[in-house]
């Protein structure tokens, strides 16, 4: 038998003909570059390919007809993908709880060991579903298992008494059925409803309000509001968004249930004195000691148990069971992903993973390092796209692409063992592993004033103790700590928000899902005078819908779709799928998506356009011998040299992208497709390249180099460093010892995870960590 999968002449995006020998039953590292073409042969080839084979012989019927990337594979076996893609975990009630199965496992241990109140027994069985908030059995029955309800600012509602009738509720009560039962109010109580609020009497307001008990055929504008939208919390009816962007609505904890979405029976069963509701609210390692005193005799006691300690083996130990999916990070996401591959006990598996490490601190990366060698030593082969030094280190085989980005990479620089690896000469990665490169240092010692600083006070959200952290503007601060020690829920939960009801519109940030933010009432925020504007630049992705891109993200393709207006005489709307000059078959996305069963789709191009999403009369159209397709499918450093003196504000966008380390993307790389770390040096660019030369501003990200090599991330640190010399402070959310030696100012967030997080436990310039016996990235620091 083979021991190698083998490939020859991959050729997708980037990838020039690569011939590559891939061990089985062993770790490889497939490093190089941002842009290099690590992802091209990792998923595009390796792992599509082995799923089109799985689903070929799977029972699906479905054969597929599509063009190979590659000549030849052999030696493929079954193939799973672990990605970091967030934006495919988009459930809002999907949990770490749902996702891993041990919420139903727990509901079915309540339903056999659960002990009831006696006041609430009716004598009626405990069943699975009483303890399943999404089951009608199971869920509150006045928010329907969402755990909140709708709150209506009736105040607000109604204070402008200079409003005409017809406009509460922001003109709905304009058309349709509504016009009709506001019109017989009216009829009925002789006023119009063009009369201003303050023209009616006390009585006829509260009739207006809330109903005339029947005289008319209007409930009330307070029962219509929330007869209309229903109850439960959701902003899919128009009016619910309406009332809730113009602060009319809110959501609040479910009062009867107490936010924990469940019922009668569920919220008065108990096992070891705790509800359902409070044992998905503990933290994974708590939980798991818990539930390990239990003395219950169960295989499904066992089985949870066994789930947990493996949750807690990756790292997910400062999670709860009740946290939403779409709230954690990629690597969270990807590390959920790899327990339960683990818990499996799989073997003979193909594991290709995008980036494990990432959201690790250093501690934490060689527990991971050990997991992934277990998975190999059942006999699976695990394949990791990876720039963390440590992994490389670990790796028992490594491939290098390279030498650089885009058209400039795709090529075969190395193959085999890490110690042949150090002294490749071509590689832009083997330098810094031989310690020959190293990321540059800041040497300058900037001033650090602790009377101009940015205070937060009473910071007590999810672990945090009561936290009090000053941060110190005008310098790069970096926030450290271990995987659940309180970094997010100290920035991104409560100062973000906080910043942005106190910045209001000078606080930019994408605002995409509100879904979970958090209340943090008692935090104060002080030193908010010396700042004047606000950028939050997170992982979240970029663009809402699948057509979305770099391009039209970033502005840039409302200006490119202008030039070739000008050019043909044509309407700019004909020079973009989402309007008149989208393909009509397939609505603009170039592929048709064909589901095949067990929740997998193939995704085949459209013949209706050959794949373009545009229809054939737009493709006619050329600048200087392209068409918008053509551009699209430029890299931005292929587009900079395209543009060059067209349009000021296009070289601008694209220049800021290049410096950000984004020159290898293409301006109609689909948004599914970009990573967590990419989409915030897009954004990033975003904000650079509108060129206001911020002063006092301050810049917000988390782990800003996720995704890059050695290499990028010099270019990124630098960029930074420039945005403080202008007079701004950077706030950077990092695990990278190299990124937090650069800060100029660390706070580390400790000593452990969960309950062992929540507090400050170091605070200072780098060179005081590395002195600081209560730090542990300190001794990491360069």
């Amino acid at each position: 038998m083979n021991g190698f999968i083998e490939i020859k002449n991959a050729r997708i995006h980037n990838l020039k003909g690569v011939d590559v020998k891939i061990p089985k039953n062993k770790l490889t590292v497939i490093t190089g570059v941002s842009g290099s073409g690590k992802s091209s042969l990792a998923f595009d080839t390796l792992y599509e390919e082995g799923k089109r084979r799985y689903l070929m012989f799977s029972g699906t019927q479905f054969i597929v007809d599509s063009t190979p990337s590659f000549d030849s594979m052999t030696g493929l076996s079954p193939t799973v993908a672990v990605e970091q893609r967030i934006i495919r975990q988009s459930n809002p009630r999907s949990t770490v709880g749902t996702r891993t199965k041990i919420s139903n496992m727990l509901a079915m241990l309540f339903a056999a060991y659960g002990v009831r109140d006696d006041k609430y027994n009716d004598g009626i069985p405990l069943t699975m579903e009483m303890f399943q908030k999404n089951s009608p059995k199971g869920m509150c029955v006045k928010c329907l298992g969402t755990g909140f309800i709708k709150e209506l600012d009736e105040e607000k509602l109604f204070e402008d008494l200079s409003q005409k009738i017809e406009d509460v509720c922001l003109g709905l009560g304009k058309r349709g059925i509504t016009k009709r039962m506001l019109d017989s109010f009216c009829k009925y109580h002789n006023i119009s409803p063009t009369d201003k609020l303050s023209t009616l009497t006390d009585e006829q307001l509260n009739f207006l309000k809330y109903g005339d008990n029947g005289k008319s055929s209007f409930m009330g504008f307070v029962p219509w509001i929330m007869h209309t939208t229903n109850g439960a919390f959701s902003t899919s009816s128009r009016l619910e968004y309406l009332l809730t962007n113009a602060g009319y609505m809110g959501k609040a904890s479910c009062p009867k249930c107490g936010g924990a979405g469940l019922g009668e029976q569920a919220a008065h069963t108990a096992i070891g004195g705790k509800t359902i509701s409070e044992l998905e609210n503990m933290y994974i390692k708590d939980l798991y000691e818990f539930l390990a005193t239990v003395p219950i005799t169960s295989p499904l006691l066992s089985e949870i148990l066994v789930k947990l300690n493996c949750m807690v083996d990756v790292g997910l130990h400062h999670l709860a069971l009740s946290r939403p999916v779409p709230t954690l990070s990629g690597g969270e996401i990807q590390r959920l992903f790899l327990a339960s591959y683990i818990i499996a006990e799989m073997d003979s598996i193909i594991f290709v993973f995008d980036e494990p490490t990432i959201g690790l601190h250093e501690v934490e990366k060689a527990k991971l390092i050990e997991i992934l060698k277990n998975l190999v030593g059942r006999g699976n082969t695990v394949i990791a796209v990876e720039h963390d030094e440590k992994f490389i280190r670990s790796a028992d085989y490594i491939i290098d692409l390279g030498p650089n980005a885009g058209v400039l990479g795709g090529e075969l620089i190395f193959q085999g063992g890490f110690e042949e690896f150090l002294y490749c000469k071509n590689s832009n990665t083997s330098p810094y592993l031989r310690g020959e490169e190293t990321l540059e240092m800041e040497k300058r010692i900037r001033t650090i004033d602790m009377l101009n600083v940015l205070k937060i006070e009473n910071a007590a959200l999810h672990n945090l103790k009561n936290v009090t952290a000053e941060i110190p503007l005008g310098l790069m601060v970096g926030v450290a700590g271990v995987s659940g020690s309180g970094k997010s829920s100290l920035i991104s939960d409560t100062l973000v928000p906080k910043l942005k009801e106190m910045l209001n519109t000078k606080c930019i940030t994408d605002d995409e899902d509100e879904e979970f933010t958090y209340e943090s009432n008692n935090v104060i925020i002080s030193g908010t005078e010396h700042i004047k504007k606000c950028f939050v630049i997170d992982q979240k992705p970029i663009g809402r819908s699948r057509t979305s891109c770099p391009a039209t993200y970033t502005g840039m393709f409302d200006r490119i779709r202008a030039l070739f207006a000008k050019e043909s005489g044509l309407s700019a709307g004909l020079f973009t799928v989402n309007s008149e000059g989208g393909c009509k078959v397939c609505k603009g996305d170039g592929e048709i998506h064909y589901h095949v069963g067990f929740g997998n789709f193939i995704n085949l191009e459209c013949e209706a356009c050959g794949g373009t999403g545009f229809i054939p009369e737009v493709l006619e159209v050329m600048l200087d011998g392209k068409n918008i397709k053509d551009i699209l499918s430029m890299t931005v450093d292929e587009a900079a040299e395209f543009f060059k003196g067209k349009d000021k504000s296009i070289d601008k966008i694209l220049a800021t992208l290049s410096r950000v380390g984004m020159n290898y993307i293409t301006l109609g790389q689909k948004t599914p497709t970009i990573s967590g770390g990419e989409s915030q040096r897009i954004k990033l660019a975003k904000e650079l390249s509108k060129g206001q030369n911020a002063k006092d501003a301050i810049y917000i990200l988390d782990e800003p180099t996720t995704g890059l090599s050695f290499h990028d991330s010099q270019k990124l640190l630098k960029l930074l460093r420039e945005l403080v010399d202008k007079g701004n402070t950077v706030i950077l959310t990092e695990h990278d010892p190299y990124v937090l030696s650069n800060c100029d100012y660390i706070i580390e967030m400790g000593v452990g995870g969960g309950n062992d997080g929540g507090n400050i436990i170091a605070a200072g310039t780098p060179k005081e960590l590395k002195q600081n016996s209560n730090s542990i990235i300190g001794r990491y620091l360069k």
